[in-house]
């Protein structure tokens, strides 16, 4: 499975994580498999100007995300993302992309309910 954590500096796992998906500098995308850490890649966040909201949930989608973790995103990404099969989870305490992997791992991170997403959207 592949995880993609918002985060500010291309810092690989020790990266620390972006506050809001869209605002992120860089998605790093963790492959997991059998609870073991397979890869890490990090790719520049291109932004999302021309196509709103959808530019950024095709650029996830395109990392092969299947699990999203984030600590803030707006409710109309938050249905794009759910319309194309993307698991939104939210966490709002892990600073690092490190420590929320190992919460996630372990079953700690629950996914988003739709009333935390951000209004501004």
């Amino acid at each position: 499975m592949t995880i993609i954590f918002p985060t500010m500096k291309d810092d690989g796992i020790a990266a620390k994580r972006g506050a809001h998906f869209g605002r992120a500098n860089f998605y790093t995308a963790v492959v997991v498999e059998d609870g073991i850490v397979k890869d890490v890649s990090v790719q520049k966040n291109p932004g999302h100007n021309t196509g709103g909201c959808g530019d950024a949930v095709r650029n996830i989608q395109a990392l092969g995300c299947e699990k999203l973790v984030v600590s803030g995103i707006g409710g109309e990404p938050l249905k794009k993302f759910l319309a194309v099969g993307i698991e939104v989870y939210f966490d709002d305490k892990n600073e690092t992309v490190e420590d929320a992997l190992r919460d996630f791992l372990s079953g700690k991170t629950a996914k988003i309910d739709p009333n935390h997403s951000c209004s501004h959207h």
